[in-house]
């Protein structure tokens, strides 16, 4: 059975909202148990046991934070072949995509064991604490949608 998982890192919550849409999305036919977990409250192990591996942040300074930095970087240790993974960050409108460009490329350029292509997705919040642009929530769950969709362990 495919399993899910959404690692996120999420200051005021917007980030943690979002993961939870992502994950309704992925889990919306019951085909996939999907679970969402604070970066720092999981083990890469535990993170590397599912099929589908989703990962969010905030965007910080053009980039994701420290702990999902550090998290990418356990990653890109690891065998993900067969692995779907995704990426999704909040931003201002001026940065959209910045940080999930950046988390793409941190796992791109160094893993020869990583099956592209990543999917992902900039959701803008209106201010430091939120709330988030109207309609990102429906974005957030479509996206979670399309990942279970392209995922080939599901066929």
């Amino acid at each position: 059975m495919v399993r899910a998982i959404v690692i996120y890192d999420s200051w005021y919550g917007c980030t943690k909202g979002i993961a939870d849409e992502v994950a309704r999305g992925l889990s919306a036919d019951g085909r996939v148990p999907t679970i969402v977990a604070k970066v720092r409250s999981t083990s890469l192990e535990h993170i590397v046991d599912h099929d589908i591996i989703v990962v969010g942040s905030p965007n910080h300074f053009g980039a994701p934070t420290a702990h999902i930095k550090q998290l990418l970087a356990e990653l890109r240790k690891s065998d993900l072949r067969g692995k779907r993974l995704a990426f999704f960050d909040t931003c201002f409108a001026r940065d959209r995509g910045k940080a999930v460009g950046k988390m793409e490329a941190a796992l791109r350029e160094k893993n020869p064991l990583i099956s592209p292509p990543f999917l992902g997705l900039s959701v803008v919040v209106e201010g430091v604490q939120g709330p988030v642009a109207p309609g990102a929530l429906s974005e957030s769950r479509e996206f979670g949608r399309s990942v279970r969709a392209s995922t080939a362990l599901l066929a």
